[in-house]
């Protein structure tokens, strides 16, 4: 059965894209290129970028555990400082998941395939309200709702209950654990204390002044100090333990020498796999960041968007411009080199215009556009180089 398995995945990989004639290099400009060291390394790479994902979410988990143990301005900013470097590993990682490979049928079924786990992990423009309280809103959400269960079986059925925004997991739910809408959270929220019902407080009441935490107004003008910490403090915890599951679920499937990625790409022949990681720098560079990332919402609690667009591009250039020497003349980027070395500098010139527009880029619209523009430039020279190579892209829609 699973030999039936890997071969429908390597004949998807094999016809992944249907030829395009017009995408062709002309007669006598063909250079051959050895890709099979490159080839050979796509899943030890893939595995160690994954690894790395959920070694940095453990170290999140072990600040969250010392900011439950003391909860104060100082360890919630270590968490949070956490949290932004789990995230920028994660997708660094995320390239690889633009690899046109095929999950077996039954992980469907099971809603474990690579795209459902990616679901589970970073569901962007998620609603705040249907976690926890917002201003206005201020007995909101899982955490408030005193009915329901707080545990595995009962937050992941939370997840996209009606549509995307509804999400229980993932490291959207956390961000928003962790700075609270408008990134105005509070430690105070996580202080040990017995779940209770909601107690909405006069506006004149000066105990609503005196404590520290963050109060919110509702519309009849009433302040209400947060309840439910107990809860809160329990459902961040769990947060933290399925992401780990979930990562762990997908570095497994890379594993070098057991991994159902992994092993299917040693099947793979070396024009197919050099095919495929150019097929998933376009689709993330097009699908990702041009389609999604741009609009700058993904990771609004904690006003980090613009940081999300440098860590996908920073993932592509780890990759295929390792800066580890002993890994250089094993690279995709040696390999444009050697077949084109002024499409190959192109490739490099407009990877690094992008990403320094990016890092300087603000909410002004013509920088947004800008950015935009230097990123297609970057779409635009992959696919160039990838006609250097003799490797046929999907047209774009």
């Amino acid at each position: 059965m699973i030999r039936l398995i890997f071969a429908i995945g390597l004949i998807f990989l094999a016809a992944c894209t249907p030829k395009q004639p017009d995408e062709l290099p002309k007669k006598g400009t063909s250079v051959n290129i050895d890709a099979s060291a490159f080839a050979a390394q796509v899943d030890i790479v893939a595995y160690t970028s994954l690894s790395k994902a959920s070694l940095s979410a453990q170290v999140m988990d072990s600040k969250l555990a010392s900011f439950m143990y003391h909860p104060n301005p100082m360890s919630q900013e270590e968490v949070k400082q956490a949290w932004r470097q789990s995230y920028d590993d994660f997708l660094y990682s995320l390239v690889f998941s633009y690899l046109p490979i095929q999950d077996p049928p039954d992980w469907h079924t099971q809603k474990i395939a690579y795209n459902d786990l990616l679901l589970q992990l970073d569901s962007g423009d998620i609603e705040g309200g249907y976690i926890d309280y917002i201003p206005g809103y201020p007995f909101s959400g899982i955490v408030n709702d005193l009915t329901l269960a707080i545990d595995e079986d009962s937050i992941r059925s939370q997840h996209g209950f009606t549509d995307l925004t509804n999400a229980s997991l993932g490291y959207h739910a956390i961000e928003f654990m962790f700075w609270g809408q408008e990134g105005k959270r509070s430690a105070h929220d996580f202080f040990p204390q017995e779940n209770t019902a909601p107690v909405p407080m006069n506006e004149t009441d000066e105990s609503a002044h005196n404590h520290e935490v963050k109060d919110t107004l509702d519309d009849e003008g009433s302040f209400h100090i947060p309840q439910n910490h107990n809860r809160r403090r329990q459902y961040t915890k769990l947060l933290s333990d399925l992401l780990q599951k979930d990562l762990h679920r997908i570095q497994r499937r890379w594993e070098p020498s057991t991994g159902y990625y992994a092993q299917l790409l040693q099947q793979s022949n070396t024009d197919n796999t050099l095919q495929a990681a150019l097929i998933a720098g376009q689709r993330l560079i097009s699908e990702e960041l041009l389609q999604k990332r741009f609009q700058l919402t993904s990771s609004e609690f904690s006003n980090g968007s613009q940081q999300d667009l440098l860590a996908l591009l920073t993932g592509l250039e780890l990759w295929y411009f390792p800066k580890d020497e002993d890994q250089q003349e094993a690279s995709l980027g040696f390999l444009m080199q050697q077949a084109d070395a002024k499409i190959a500098e192109d490739f490099i010139q407009s990877l690094t215009t992008s990403m320094t527009c990016i890092e300087k880029m603000t909410n002004n619209h013509d920088d947004i556009g800008q950015c935009k523009q230097d990123t297609i430039s970057v779409l635009s020279n992959l696919r160039r180089a990838a006609i250097s190579l003799n490797v046929t892209l999907p047209k774009l829609d």
